[in-house]
């Protein structure tokens, strides 16, 4: 079997879900070449994208033979130039919820979302898109070049110890080395949480986490692979599309990814956070002009839905920044006027917890204040004054619905 491999790109959402359910209607995907669905777990989605997930899954496996990952963004543990350093890779999770009992399950209490943040040590925000280029771009990146390799799995990182073995020391010598100037107190409570989570990715096979039977044959790209990886940059740089879940009254996030895959191929740097030179951007919505009525058209005439409603206030990361104060306004009143999940990433106040201990506090740092509004901080949607989320929260439970009433500042497409 040759032939350029396909990766779905499912991003949990109604759109992701009618291209993948199109797709394996008319057979474009095949397992022999390669082709496989992928979908990258932030913890901070709705609960009932986990759902509508994993029912697409069982049907791509079951019905398709088709491979469906789950990933997620994880840190391990090993020596560096400035002593014991923690590093960013993923790892593969099965599709029911982590517990003591189920160690391979995926997390949904915002668990990922905070180890990426405490490893930055700052928040992510509208010119820092940490999130997007860590818990996205980064680690599906990174699952490709294994999965592409034609392995059994994926090997074990991390140093052999019983314990962690980085100190404070460790932490501190790093960060200054790096032209860090944070106090040392306050690094070392931002990096708390990071600390206590596992320090190593243990090995796994990938029949492990599929019900599908893995079969991939492709001879076409093994010239690709070197030292157990496939070659994602460079002049090895393997060949493959991304099918995207992009509608045609969006398609300028189709242009925007093409664009920076153009850019790419004229670069000789390479970076795991930016877009593969050999990427090819399939968007077959848009090739169909399906606008948003298409996509809530198609899914009413299915046997099972995303059960959220179709205004899209609660895709993605529930309370992205990216959404804008008015819609983030507008899901904390329907959160609180309605019996929502109030645990989690799916309540505002795990978000305001996560505000107030990551958000950067100018004074206690000692540096100089210099953005127009003289704000303290820098947290989520960059300088304020304040806590952002417990302002639209309202600090007695009630909403401050007259605060901050502009809109989304730019699109909440993590894929951009």
């Amino acid at each position: 079997m040759n032939g350029t491999p396909y990766v779905v790109k499912f991003s949990g959402g109604r759109s992701s879900g009618m291209m993948l359910m199109e797709l394996l209607k008319e057979g474009r995907l095949s397992p022999e070449r390669g082709d496989v669905i992928v979908f990258n777990n932030t913890s901070a989605e709705h609960p009932a994208t986990y759902d509508f997930t994993r029912t697409l899954k069982h049907l791509a496996e079951e019905q398709h033979n088709v491979p469906f990952f789950w990933i997620e963004y994880q840190t391990y543990e090993d020596a560096g130039r400035y002593g014991w350093q923690r590093y960013s890779t993923y790892r593969l999770v099965n599709e029911f919820p982590w517990s003591e009992g189920n160690l391979q399950g995926y997390r949904w209490r915002g668990e990922v979302f905070e180890e990426m943040i405490s490893q930055a040590g700052f928040l992510p925000n509208m010119q820092a898109r940490i999130c997007t280029q860590k818990l996205k771009i980064r680690i599906t990146n990174e699952f490709l070049a294994d999965w592409l390799a034609q392995k059994d799995g994926i090997e074990r990182l991390g140093h052999t110890g019983d314990t962690s073995r980085m100190s404070d020391d460790d932490v501190v010598r790093c960060h200054q080395a790096c032209g860090g100037t944070t106090p040392n107190a306050i690094l070392l409570a931002k990096k708390s949480f990071l600390r206590k989570q596992p320090f190593v990715r243990e090995s796994v096979r990938w029949q492990d986490f599929t019900k599908s039977r893995l079969c991939m044959s492709n001879e076409s790209f093994k010239s690709s692979i070197r030292g157990g990886k496939c070659q994602l940059f460079g002049e090895h740089a393997v060949d493959y599309v991304s099918c995207l879940g992009i509608r045609k009254d969006e398609e300028i996030r189709a242009d925007k990814i093409r664009s920076r895959v153009d850019h790419a191929k004229g670069q000789k740097t390479r970076s795991s956070t930016g877009q593969p030179p050999g990427e090819h951007i399939f968007v077959p919505l848009v090739d169909h002009n399906i606008v948003k009525r298409d996509v809530i058209d198609f899914w009413k005439k299915q046997p099972f839905d995303l059960e959220l409603p179709d205004n899209g206030l609660f895709s993605n990361c529930v309370y992205c920044p990216l959404k804008g104060k008015k819609k983030l306004t507008a899901i904390a009143q329907s959160a609180l006027s309605s019996s929502m999940s109030s645990d989690g990433p799916a309540s505002i106040d795990w978000w305001i917890e996560m505000e107030r201990k990551y958000r950067r506090d100018l004074r206690a740092e000692k540096r100089a204040i210099t953005s127009k509004k003289k704000a303290a901080y820098i947290s989520f949607f960059g300088a304020s004054d304040d806590c952002v989320y417990d302002n639209i929260k309202g600090r007695k439970g009630k909403l401050a619905a007259d605060y901050l009433e502009e809109d989304s500042h730019i699109p909440c497409n993590c894929t951009d």
